[in-house]
């Protein structure tokens, strides 16, 4: 699948999230759900632009941004 480009004010919340190291439930397009610290954005030319998050017990998990259904912190 194409990546397809978010807009800037969402990836400006998730460059937020990362900053605070905040603490995320995502849900994905998969309805797959993933609980954890936002750790980084990152860039892959030719794949896109993913979430870094650290789940506990779990490791860390590249997410692509146009993957995220929902998204919550606390």
């Amino acid at each position: 699948m194409t990546y397809q480009p978010i807009k800037c004010t969402a990836y400006d919340q998730l460059e937020l999230f990362c900053i605070q190291q905040a603490k995320v439930t995502i849900t994905t397009t998969d309805d797959e759900t993933l609980i954890g610290k936002a750790i980084n954005l990152e860039n892959y030319k030719g794949q896109g632009e993913f979430l870094l998050i650290k789940c506990e017990g779990q490791g860390e998990h590249l997410v692509r941004l146009d993957q995220i259904k929902a998204i919550a912190y606390f």
